[in-house]
């Protein structure tokens, strides 16, 4: 079996303030107004936001490229309240694991409000959607975050 590894880094200026953006990413149910694509089955989600805690999902995608079973288990490394946010996570499709990462979301104040960034650093195991497709994912996840504060 084949093994790539990518990386990749996705800035963003959010129409809020550093605080508000890591409370999108600390509540559960603000989280899930942008974590999960709209149309998507959410069959299981919770979430122990803290130092040593983990986020667990279970998302069923009906139809597409994507189509099945999602699973994505979350370990949080490192917190600093409305600065950082380090974690790193695993996902599985229709029960088989494809991807291992590592993730570092920064949250900096800018005049418009808050300057996020994040780095994620992966190991996408064949056959996997790959280091492209998961950088298009996150952005648009950002993006979609973004849009809760408009």
């Amino acid at each position: 079996m084949t093994v790539e590894h990518g990386s990749f880094t996705i800035e963003k200026t959010i129409a809020a303030s550093p605080a508000s953006v890591f409370r999108a990413y600390a509540d559960a149910d603000h989280k899930l107004d942008w974590f999960v694509p709209p149309g998507t089955g959410r069959e299981a989600y919770s979430l122990d936001f803290r130092i040593g805690g983990r986020e667990t999902g279970r998302f069923d995608i009906a139809d597409g490229p994507g189509k099945g079973l999602h699973e994505n288990a979350t370990t949080f490394l490192d917190i600093i309240e409305n600065a950082r946010i380090v974690y790193a996570y695993k996902m599985s499709w229709d029960g088989r694991i494809h991807s291992a990462s590592l993730a570092t979301v920064t949250l900096a104040p800018t005049e418009a409000g808050c300057r996020l960034t994040i780095t994620e650093q992966g190991a996408f195991f064949a056959p996997s959607d790959g280091p492209e497709m998961r950088q298009g994912g996150i952005a648009a996840q950002i993006d979609a975050l973004a849009a809760t504060f408009v």
